[in-house]
């Protein structure tokens, strides 16, 4: 072969093939051996690898084609033999093979096969010989003395790579050296071809989370064959993490498959899909050198079950729907080889059930900061909105909701659109939904199993958002939609989701789909809508009294008097223009005449007129708030399919004269119907569960026959401050279980015949007047929660209770708080109620206690203000939460060292105590000790879990004390710690420690406020202290970098934010390296929150929106700050002073800042301010004198702020190109300076809305080009004007 130097570019007509690997060896050593084994274990897997004497016909232009075949491959596998420099060839391809590694990149894999690595690199033993040959060959003139210098280098480069050694490799073993091999170039092989990710916004956390349920790191499952589902509603990025799965963790495997959209590919082509998804799977993984084919399904289960049975495979299934079809894929794990992962995305929990998943990740929504990321790629290609279109962006933000899919398809098509295109776009997806994003989700509604559970879809989707799921529940069983099941099926599709407090929640998006499926139906005619809940519709149908038989469902709410809110400050003077029309919410009872299918009605704040004889009679659910009648009208018509009624807030006096027969009805709900004076007859009502009478302040009397319902499970009666009794009848009930007399102040007492309610689980009877518990309650043996609690003082009760407690057996809650209890009328057996969780002894008076070891489940203990007690007693281990704040005479405490399950310890006010025993061997199951106001603990003991803390996030330790612990690195004299995480140098940052010092007057806890200068964001903390302390007091707690996500260079702004009637005196800081830190946040889901803190390095402070803020950091801390934005910060009130000692500081934007009344008058020196914005600062009173320095301002604007009077100084203001001062309080004569034509520079004059009756002249501003007095009332005259002038508005 001829030399070249170069390398240039293959012709695809000269070299025919394009090859993965390209193989340099010694054909004589190796070809019909170990180089042979190798190429056909390449052939396969798939792999096209080069041989020279089976790729080439042997021809002149061998050496050329050669070379091409080398530039043409991704990677080059060198087999260094005995022999292997002997020849000129190998040698040639071998400086060939690193030109390409060193110019192109190309991976470069030497095997040394029975030669030592260091007679390659070095060229001695049999090298050295070949090189003798070679180099007595150039005195002959056969070789050149420059090429063989060039192989010598070739060699000792290529010996240098990181390669493999037979001999040091599975013992010389070559079938698992030949096996090893595979895997790496598989892994560079598939490092190239990597599934595409446009935007990996949010993925990386989401990433971590789920390499937890994968598991592929730890050695104890590496030999495990795992399923893991993902599923979440449609849009929601399933698809976008699977491949970030397959992207991160395909190299750790033998084979790897991606079956991408597995449900459409199925639809599509129902016979042959499921075969092709076998083949793609067969063939990813196997890699054969021939294509695998699959006769049918059957067969097709039988070979990946036999096929793939020893490999270690990465599958994802991607939107499966069908278990059917999942078991013809992946029906067990035995089908795979050990340590194979099997991922599949789903909009079907159930299905995963079904299936039998090892773990399940629910897809989340983005945040904010993520959402507003994704859009901006989209939108803007780059990571964040221009400004001009950032307000404009977050409607957009809002709108999508989190859903990644919804964020590209707006981003997409507002892309290089102005922003009069964006306001009409996004009008228009407030009134009618986006067709891409409906088509995705539909989907999963059309994939519903059944008309009924869609039925049920668009019923929630149109009128039961945000209620109960039993309620809703209970109302759709009565159309006859198996609701039971149905929701759970929503649920499972992703369609619904049920919020903590267990009501019915569904995305935004996904209810916009569900009312545009009933717009469409109906062509977008009202009248002929099988659901009206949209205000003017209903409005609309009612008024001309339009509706037909088509419509199932109403749902019209007219609360007026937050429209009245709204105009409450509008001027005296104008409030007759806005007095609200009462008939606009008064309508003909007739207009439901003809909707003889309505089963759904909805109504608040409505009115009906007329007669009711020809209203529907087939209602399943009427809910009627603010119903105006005194009783429901003798025509009004019977309605036998009735199943709740609900007329909260009414002006009943009494709900039906003649009760008729309502055989369905489950709910009856009359809360806060003040003028209700007595309960309906029960009588026609025989199916009742649910009786909710709670608020009805003026109830004295329940019928008696509430007794005789056999079906009444639940008795709300809380707030009826005028009931002193239930009828003796109703002790007869059997199956009430659960009644609630809270707040009940007149109600005396419980009957003797209490214990005949067998059913009962739970009685709440707090803030009555009882004051003996009948002894028959010890025969409720289903008793779980019993509460009396009675905050009024009176005097001591001495029977409250029956002395022993012992055959209640199932009780759970027991709560006995403020009765003033003392020793001799405390139960001496508490200890026998084995099942109980939560004891709430506060308040009481005894002076000991019975030992409560025995309480084995008893999780919560409360004993707060037990103001007598000197000794609380042995407790059982699993206790989580003591609470003995205000404990005054406390002496002694338990030993602590076994209680391993505290979470909780509330001790403040316990003077007496020194110490607690054995609390520092606790301390890693502990969230929270506070101990403010003991002021007699002893040094040790404070030393000892000070230092032993390790719990990160909610609570801390609170003790009382001046000063931070000297082992803290860096103590600030306020509330703020500024400062750059160091360099790690071979040590990981675990977290912060920090202590701050505070004043008496802390009540509602304090905020802690962690801001990353450099990435921009900013996590809070949530610091709640039980109680108020009444000297300075010390807190100390732990912060994760696993939430703080701190880095080398950081630079990090730790402010505490507290009340106004506490001070931070001192602040503390000390960083943890390579210490293990508990995060003990399980169950506090809201400690900590994450948002975007706008900041870039040390220039810009970008906070919007933060309630939280009262004032403004301490700006000597950022001397280089040139834009300073709290837009939005309603509770800002106070300016640090040292902003005006900020020589670079050119905007300040204060807009919405509604408590800031002024500014420091250290801020109008500033010389560098160009830009002051306090729109909408409806306090700000006053610009200072001082305003004529700032001789940078060129925009001023305040409109909308109570400023009175421009100061005159202003006139000095020679760069102010805007003034702006609507909708103030410009009134007076001097309320504007005389000489205004001194601001030489001023173009914009906006001045509407204000009462001022003259203008001076504005004839000299001879740059003026806009003069704005709209509204102004009592403005006379417009004086001279510049003739340069382009627009004057003066309307109004």
């Amino acid at each position: 072969m001829g030399d070249r130097t170069s390398i240039e570019a293959p012709s695809s007509r000269t070299w025919k093939y394009q090859v993965f690997v390209f193989l340099s060896f010694r054909g004589e050593d190796t070809r019909k051996g170990f180089t042979g084994h190798l190429h056909a274990a390449l052939s396969d897997a798939g792999i096209r690898a080069f041989l020279d004497d089976n790729e080439l016909e042997r021809a002149e232009f061998i050496k050329n084609q050669l070379e091409q075949a080398i530039h043409g491959s991704m990677i080059s596998i060198i087999v260094f033999s005995k022999r292997y420099a002997d020849s000129s060839w190998c040698l040639d391809e071998l400086v060939k093979i690193m030109e390409c590694r060193e110019r192109l990149g190309q991976k470069v894999i030497p095997l040394f096969y029975n030669v030592d690595p260091s007679d390659v690199r070095k060229q001695t033993g049999s090298f050295a010989q070949a090189f003798e040959k070679h180099e007595a060959g150039i005195c002959e003139g056969k070789h050149e003395k420059e090429k063989v210098q060039r192989w010598r280098n070739a060699l000792t480069q290529a010996a240098d790579l990181c390669g493999e050694d037979l001999k040091n490799a599975d013992n010389g073993h070559e079938a698992k050296f030949i096996k090893k091999i595979l895997g790496e170039v598989n892994k560079h092989l598939y490092s190239k071809y990597q599934l595409d990710i446009e935007h990996l916004v949010g993925i990386t956390s989401r990433l971590e989370v789920l390499r937890n349920h994968l598991d592929i790191e730890n050695s104890g499952s590496k030999d495990v064959v795992r399923m893991i589902g993902i599923w979440g509603m449609g849009g929601i990025g399933k698809t976008t993490l699977a491949k970030a799965i397959y992207n991160k963790f395909e190299d750790s495997f033998e084979g790897r498959s991606f079956l991408a959209n597995v449900r459409e590919v199925i639809a599509h082509q129902p016979i042959n899909g499921l075969v092709g998804l076998q083949e793609q799977l067969l063939n990813d993984v196997l890699k054969s050198k021939n294509p695998i084919k699959v006769g049918s399904a059957a067969i097709g289960i039988n070979m990946i079950r036999e096929r793939l049975c020893c490999k270690r495979a990465l599958v994802i299934i991607d939107d499966a729907d069908d278990l059917q079809q999942l078991k013809a894929i992946a029906r067990a794990r035995h089908w795979f080889g050990p340590g194979s992962r099997i991922v599949i995305t789903t909009r079907n929990q159930r299905l995963l059930d079904q299936v039998g998943v090892d773990s399940t990740y629910m897809a989340q929504a983005m945040d904010e900061k993520e959402a507003l990321e994704l859009f901006s790629r989209h939108a803007f290609e780059s990571g964040y909105p221009n400004q001009e279109y950032l307000d404009l962006s977050k409607r957009v933000i809002r709108y999508c909701r989190g859903l990644p899919l919804a964020l590209e398809v707006v981003g997409s098509f507002l892309i290089k659109r102005s922003t009069a295109e964006w306001k009409s776009h996004l009008e228009k997806l407030e009134r009618s939904p986006d067709g891409d994003i409906q088509k995705i989700l539909r989907i999963s509604f059309d994939g519903l199993p059944d008309d009924a559970t869609r039925e049920i879809f668009l019923d929630i989707s149109c009128f039961f958002i945000g209620m109960g799921k039993h309620y809703v529940t209970q109302v759709l069983d009565g159309c006859g939609f198996f609701a039971t099941i149905g929701i759970i099926v929503l649920i499972e599709r992703c369609l619904v989701t049920v919020s903590k407090q267990n009501e019915l929640m569904m995305h935004d998006l996904l209810r916009d789909m569900g009312r545009d499926i009933v717009h469409k139906k109906a062509h977008g005619r009202p009248e002929k809508f099988c659901r009206l809940w949209k205000r003017e519709d209903v409005t609309d149908v009612l008024s001309d009294e339009s509706g037909t038989e088509k419509i199932e469902g109403v749902a019209l709410h007219l609360d007026l008097d937050v429209d009245s809110d709204l105009h409450s400050d509008v001027d005296s003077d104008v409030d007759s223009d806005l007095d609200l029309d009462l008939d606009l919410n008064r309508f003909s009872a007739q207009a439901f005449s003809k909707m003889k299918k309505l089963r759904l009605l909805h109504l608040s704040n409505v009115e009906l007129t007329g007669e009711y004889k020809d209203f529907p009679k087939k209602l399943i659910w009427l809910c009627w708030h603010y119903f105006p009648l005194e009783s429901i009208p003798d025509d009004f018509p019977v309605q036998p399919k009735l199943v709740a009624l609900d007329l909260q807030d009414s002006k009943l006096k009494i709900v039906w004269k003649d009760c008729k027969l309502h055989e369905n009805l489950k709910i009856l709900n009359l809360s806060y119907s003040y003028e209700l004076t007595k309960s309906p007859d029960f009588s026609k009502l025989p199916n009742l569960k649910e009786l909710r009478l709670e608020g009805c302040k003026s109830l004295s009397e329940v019928h008696s026959s509430i007794g005789d319902l056999g079906r009444l499970s639940l008795v709300n009666l809380e707030f009826c401050e005028m009931l002193r009794d239930l009828p003796l009848n109703f002790y007869n009930s059997k199956s009430i279980e659960t009644l609630l007399l809270n707040d009940c102040s007149s109600f005396e007492k419980l009957a003797e015949g209490l214990g005949d309610m067998v059913s009962l689980t739970t009685l709440e009877a707090n803030k009555t007047a009882i004051r003996q518990i009948p002894s028959s309650i010890l025969k409720l043996k289903k008793l779980k929660v019993l509460s009396l609690c009675y905050y009024v003082k009176g005097s001591p009760s001495t029977n409250l209770l029956p002395p022993s407690l012992q055959s209640l057996s199932s009780l759970r809650e027991l709560a006995l708080a403020d009765w003033s209890l003392t020793d001799d009328a405390f139960p001496k057996d508490l200890g026998s109620l084995i099942s109980l969780e939560n004891l709430d002894l506060a308040g009481n008076d005894f002076c000991s206690l019975p030992s409560l070891s025995r309480l084995s489940q008893l999780q919560d203990l409360s004993l707060y203000g037990c103001r007598n007690l000197r000794i609380i007693p042995d407790l059982p281990t699993n206790l989580k939460v003591l609470n003995a704040n205000g404990c005054i005479a406390l002496e002694k405490m338990p030993d602590f060292s076994e209680m391993s399950n505290i979470r909780e310890l509330y001790l403040s006010d316990s003077g007496k105590l020194t110490e607690i025993p054995g609390l520092d061997k606790s301390l890693n199951s502990m969230t929270m000790v506070d101990m403010g106001n003991c002021t007699n603990l002893t040094a040790h003991f404070r030393k000892n879990i000070l230092q032993g803390w390790t719990s990160c996030g909610y609570g801390g330790i609170f003790l009382s004390g001046n000063d931070i612990p000297n082992w803290f690195h860096c103590v600030h004299e306020d509330n703020i710690v500024y400062f750059t995480v160091p360099q790690s140098v071979g040590r990981s940052l675990k977290g912060l420690t920090l202590s701050f010092v505070c004043s008496s007057g802390l009540y509602n806890g304090c905020r802690i406020s962690i801001k990353n200068m450099t990435k921009g964001t900013e996590l809070d903390a949530m610091i709640t202290p039980y109680s108020s302390y009444r000297t300075d007091y010390l807190w100390q707690g732990q912060l994760s970098n696993d939430e703080l996500k701190l880095q080398d260079g950081d630079k990090v702004w730790i402010e505490i934010i507290v009340n106004k009637r506490a001070k931070v005196k001192k602040t503390g800081v000390s960083l943890v390296w390579d210490k293990i830190m508990n995060e003990n946040m399980t169950d506090y889901l809201f400690v900590y929150e994450r948002r975007p803190y706008l900041v870039n390095d040390d220039d810009i402070i970008h906070v919007e929106n933060d309630n939280r803020i009262r004032i403004s950091p301490d700006f000597s801390k950022f001397p280089n700050l040139e834009k300073l934005i709290l837009k939005g910060c309603e509770y800002l009130y106070k300016v640090h002073s040292s902003i005006g000692d900020l020589g670079r500081l050119s905007m300040v934007n204060l807009e919405g800042c509604y408590r800031l009344e002024n500014l420091p008058l250290n801020f109008y020196k500033s010389k560098s301010i160009e830009t002051l914005i306090l729109n909408g600062c409806y306090s700000f009173k006053k610009l200072a004198k001082g305003l004529g320095d700032m001789v940078s301002l060129t925009i001023l604007q305040a409109d909308n702020t109570r400023i009175r009077q421009i100061p005159s100084s202003i006139v000095k203001l020679k760069k102010l190109r805007i003034l702006s001062l609507s909708g103030c309080c410009l009134s007076t004569e001097d309320a504007i300076p005389k000489d205004l034509c001194s601001l030489i520079s001023l173009e914009d004059l906006l001045l509407e809305a204000n009462k001022f009756r003259s203008l001076p002249s504005l004839a000299g501003l001879s740059k003026l080009k806009v003069l704005c007095v709209n509204a102004c009332k009592f403005l006379r005259a417009i004086p001279d004007l510049p003739t340069n002038l382009y627009v004057l508005t003066a309307q109004n």
